[in-house]
């Protein structure tokens, strides 16, 4: 299959194109790592380049920046996604 097949299928199946459903599992894999990790690390093991990159890409996919997340957490906080 040509990855232009492969792409249209996937969007038909899932309503995104691979990279936008590859990046939000990755924001998605950093709820549970920020329990336990600093956002420079969850950054880094997720593939960012930079925590700057990691921290403008989770504020825009969840409406707040990890650090106040994983804050939120600490104290029985809501989740990014409700």
């Amino acid at each position: 299959m040509s990855e232009r097949a492969f792409t249209r299928r996937f969007r038909a199946g899932t309503g995104d194109s691979p990279a936008v459903w590859r990046a939000r599992a990755r924001l998605l894999a950093a709820v549970p790592l920020l329990r336990d990790a600093p956002v420079s690390e969850v950054g880094g093991r997720l593939g960012y380049a930079s925590p700057a990159a990691f921290t403008a890409a989770f504020t825009r996919a969840f409406g707040l920046p990890p650090s106040r997340f994983a804050a939120s957490r600490q104290g029985g906080g809501r989740t990014p996604s409700g």
